[in-house]
């Protein structure tokens, strides 16, 4: 597993603290050219975790400022979200100000400056251009602002929340974990902040992806990676624009799945004969965890699975 790592200036040499941060913002962020303009109020600690690209950090501190020195490696998306303080970007020909509960998406070949000269805490997540949701690189370019997450922002604060999470377990996720948490991230914040895009398809364009859905669902109902980003790629459509179509009927795409699923193992729980167990079943049809899957039977049937299978089960002759 990944290792998170710890970046402060407590401890260091006042003579090679602004040397040894400028290192690390190139390291971990873009190539920039930092200055401070008061040496005695520059202060600086880090977590930050990398993984095949991804770079997600808490970070606190302030006293410093930067300008772009060249161009980054490959082209990036970044997610900064503002937990207290105030930092003003430069990006493309926009001063944006962020302030606390506040989000802000860019692309590093559009970020130009900024000056953190107030003491901060910011939570930020950076990924290559071309491994983000297509909606969010092309909302990033086109930045109009920072985006309020507080409490009452819907969909935006729980995107914000997740990333809270992610920084906060840091040390417990495994790479898979970390990668699948990040990946979710993107798919909320993707449908958060770009839901036009999705709904200028007609009504009949998104019942029909609806249905499509629905019948995917029913033929792949035992494959164990059916999920919304895979019906998504079946049909060339965005996962953000799958979720905003199944959210017109009232439901989402992952509760069909379970609910389609759940009737199917009833049914084969009342029919069971010989040797077969409720985990067989379980296993059958995506279901992995079976603490999860007797939880949600019960919820959905009153009763727990093992009581429809002992209730049908025909007694043997003695």
């Amino acid at each position: 597993m990944t290792v998170t790592d710890s970046w402060s200036t407590q401890g260091r040499p006042a003579t090679a603290v602004q040397d040894a941060w400028c290192e690390k913002m190139s390291e971990l962020h873009l190539p920039w050219a930092l200055s401070f303009p008061r040496e005695d109020r520059f202060e600086a600690a880090l977590r930050y975790r990398r993984l095949d690209g991804l770079t997600v950090s808490d970070f606190r501190g302030g006293g410093y400022s930067g300008q772009r020195t060249g161009s980054a490696c490959e082209p990036q998306i970044g997610v900064l979200i503002n937990l207290s303080g105030q930092l003003l970007c430069r990006h493309g020909n926009e001063e944006l100000l962020v302030g606390p509960d506040e989000l802000l998406l860019w692309d590093s070949e559009l970020a130009y400056g900024f000056d953190a000269v107030e003491p901060r805490h910011e939570l930020s997540l950076l990924l290559p251009r071309d491994r983000v949701p297509q909606g969010l690189a092309a909302a990033a370019a086109r930045s109009r602002g920072a985006v309020s997450v507080a409490a009452g922002s819907g969909l935006s604060a729980i995107a914000a929340d997740q990333l809270r999470a992610i920084t906060r377990e840091l040390n417990h996720l495994g790479d898979a974990g970390l990668a699948i948490a990040a990946q979710c991230f993107f798919d909320t914040l993707d449908t958060a902040l770009a839901p036009l895009s999705a709904s200028s398809a007609s009504p009949n364009a998104r019942q029909a992806l609806v249905l499509r859905a629905r019948r995917y669902i029913e033929e792949h109902l035992d494959d164990p990676d059916l999920c919304a980003a895979s019906i998504a790629e079946a049909y060339d459509v965005s996962v953000r624009t799958l979720h905003l179509s199944f959210g017109e009927t009232g439901s989402t795409v992952g509760r069909w799945i379970r609910e389609r699923r759940l009737k199917v193992c009833y049914r084969e729980l009342v029919q069971a004969r010989g040797n077969t167990t409720v985990t067989d079943v379980a296993f059958r049809w995506g279901f992995n965890d079976m603490a999860h899957f007797s939880k949600v039977f019960k919820q959905a049937y009153g009763v727990p699975p093992s009581s429809v299978i002992a209730r049908h089960r025909p007694v043997a002759a003695e």
